[in-house]
């Protein structure tokens, strides 16, 4: 988080750069000071060595400096990629260390952490122990566990003390001391050690991210691939090859119209098939169908009542008045013409949304040729939703018929007079408690109409719950994409509006160069990281 394995750089120029960034004082900035060392000599690591927690402001500091700080270190600690090195001081109590704990909230398993104790020459006698059960993992465990070092200290430093010799007292150091001669020879002790270990820890840990890393970079080449595809490699300046590439532009388009409605296109995370959205209206009609059905066997009673009272011939009581039986079919019936005509819509714009967004990414860089598809969609949508909604229509005008095949009829109302006979059933009992009159032969009317009306609303919800939805597909799928296609095709009729067709949006051209350039950086970056796999 926080360190001094820096080698010796000018004083001066290093505090320029911060006066430069984050201005004279102490405050501090997000901008990095990137240095760059090239020697034989040093380890293939790139160090960021951010600032110290700060709790107090002090000076020109601003007052939430401390926020500023945690904020900042925050931002780089949390990349998968990095690995954390914990910096605390050996005569500071590393269990109330804040840096720890922010670690620990980032990295919770503990495998981008490791633990470096500095300034062990300036631990109180006595105390020596207690540094040596940190670094054997004993006081506050730390997956990837410690290392320690001695820096050099202010007044080395105010003396210009060299690398080589402030490695020299480091190595005497831990050479001669009582306790921590033990570290050096496990190999936690030193800066030249702990560079050893990072460069470890570091080819451990890319080694660990390369599936994750070689997937990113797969699906960023993939996805920048698309948009080039999308975006054309260039506008030829010929007619002729201006056609040609319209052509191409034009098929790939009813491709994906073709796979739309075939219920085949590729689909992203979190995105739905064309299919299922309208199978979701289809599914919600049935509900309807199911709830207008309920409906009639809710109010059977107060309607046959109202209707025996009002065309009632001279057949006698209990006799199952037909024309009853027909205006309470029709008028149940016509209640469903709007619901169908609703969900008609809700398709109409499901597809039109749907065919829209396919123009749009084959097309979007093109304007003039966006708008025209764009418009074209419009028109073939509005004239096939007009044909069916004429044939829902008319759908249901055949349904005042009132009309079943016998043998299929016949079943479904032995199928509902052998239910409505069986004892506690529900409708039997709301039968025999209706209000219309107390004799046996009121009842059996009843019980008889509501089994004609059982049987035939069953039949008549099954055939519209397949028929109204296949009226929908076929006019708002397969006839609207015929059109569609056939359409785009007559569009290469007239080539003197090729050029007009194909005028690119200005920034096109910058994007197509900038994908051209992502693209060759992923191709570049996967190259290397086969190489680096093998």
């Amino acid at each position: 988080m926080a360190g001094s394995l820096r080698p010796r750089l000018s004083p001066l120029a290093g505090s320029a750069a911060q006066n430069i960034i984050a201005g004279n004082g102490v405050g501090i900035s997000h901008e990095l000071i990137s240095l760059e060392i090239t020697s034989p000599e040093v380890p293939d690591l790139t160090l960021i060595d951010l600032p110290g927690i700060a709790r107090v402001a002090v000076g020109n500091q601003p007052q939430d400096i401390g926020v500023q700080i945690k904020a900042l270190i925050r931002k780089y600690i949390q990349r998968q990629q990095t690995i954390n090195l914990v910096v605390v001081p050996c005569n500071v109590d590393i269990a109330t260390t804040e840096a720890l704990s922010m670690a620990q909230e980032v990295d919770p398993d503990g495998d981008r952490t490791i633990g470096i104790l500095t300034k062990p020459d300036l631990v109180d006698k006595g105390t020596e122990k207690m540094i040596v059960n940190v670094m054997q993992n004993l006081t506050y465990r730390l997956k990837k566990g410690y290392m320690i070092v001695r820096c050099r200290g202010q007044q080395e430093v105010t003396d210009r003390l060299s690398l080589a010799e402030a490695t020299r007292k480091e190595m005497m150091f831990f050479q001669t001391h009582p306790y921590f001669r033990a570290l050096l020879e496990e190999g936690k002790a030193t800066v030249p050690r702990l560079a050893e270990r990072l460069t470890i820890e570091l080819i451990t840990h890319i080694s660990k991210s390369l599936p994750l890393l070689e997937s990113q970079i797969r699906e960023s080449h993939q996805s920048a691939t698309d948009e080039l595809r999308q975006c054309g490699e260039h506008i030829p300046s010929s007619d002729g090859d201006k056609m040609f590439f319209l052509i191409e532009k034009i098929k790939m388009f009813n491709r994906d119209i073709e796979k739309l409605v075939e219920g085949e296109e590729v689909v992203k995370e979190k995105e739905t098939r064309l299919y299922n959205k309208l199978r979701d209206e289809f599914k919600a009609w049935v509900n309807v169908l199911t709830a207008n059905t309920q409906k009639v066997k809710n109010v059977i009673h107060q309607e046959i009542s109202k209707y025996e009272k009002q065309y009632r011939g001279k057949e006698l009581l209990g006799f199952v008045n037909y024309k009853t039986f027909e205006i309470i079919v029709r008028q149940y019936l016509e209640a469903l013409v709007d619901p169908a005509l609703e969900m008609l819509q809700k398709a109409v714009e499901i597809v039109r949304q749907t065919f829209v967004d396919t123009a749009k990414n084959h097309f979007g860089e093109f304007s003039n040729l966006n708008q025209t598809v764009q418009n074209g969609i419009e028109d073939i949508k509005t004239k096939c939703a007009e044909k069916a909604d004429s044939l829902i229509r008319l759908q249901f005008r055949m349904e005042q018929q009132v009309y079943c095949q016998d043998q299929i009829y016949s079943v479904l109302l032995q199928k509902f007079r052998e239910e409505a006979t069986l004892p506690g059933r529900p409708g039997q009992t709301a039968s025999l408690q209706a209000p219309l009159s107390n004799n046996a032969a009121s009842v059996s009317s009843v019980t008889e109409i509501g089994v004609h009306l059982n049987a035939y609303f069953s039949e008549t919800s099954n055939r519209l719950a397949n028929q109204i939805p296949f009226i929908i597909q076929y006019f708002m799928l397969q006839e609207n994409s015929d059109h569609l296609q056939k359409a785009m095709m007559q569009m290469l009729q007239g080539r003197e509006h090729y050029a007009w067709l194909l005028q690119e949006q200005s920034e096109t051209a910058a994007k197509r160069q900038f994908l051209k350039e992502k693209i060759y950086r992923l191709t570049q970056a996967r190259r290397a990281l086969c190489k680096f796999s093998c």
